[in-house]
């Protein structure tokens, strides 16, 4: 009985201490992982509520998370994208010459 509380008093029962972070972009604010791991790039330290939430339509700016309220989407011509007929929009196409359509995405908030 006396091996097994010396073995059972050599256990380490704390806990370890878990930092949620949200890495992101500096210069966009995007998000670009949830981790608990030691990764590198900038972050923040954020609760745990928040972590298992995953919300990507937020930005961080100075140190803080904001919420996105509204995104406009704007189809507009671009060196990369779908490329399509040069007269209509509607049809895609795979020959040349072809204009490229993409989605740029403007935060709101």
């Amino acid at each position: 009985m006396d091996e097994f509380l010396k073995a059972w008093n050599q256990i380490n029962w704390s806990r370890p201490v878990i930092e949620y972070k949200i890495y992101y972009d500096t210069e966009s604010g995007n998000i670009l992982d949830y981790t608990t791991d030691n990764l590198p790039g900038t972050y923040i330290v954020i609760d745990k509520h928040t972590f298992y939430c995953h919300r990507f339509d937020i930005r961080i700016r100075d140190g803080k998370m904001i919420e996105i309220r509204n995104k406009v989407g704007k189809l507009r011509p671009d060196v990369n994208g779908t490329p399509c007929h040069p007269s209509d929009i509607t049809i895609i196409t795979d020959k040349t010459p072809a204009v490229f359509w993409k989605t740029h995405t403007y935060d709101n908030i």
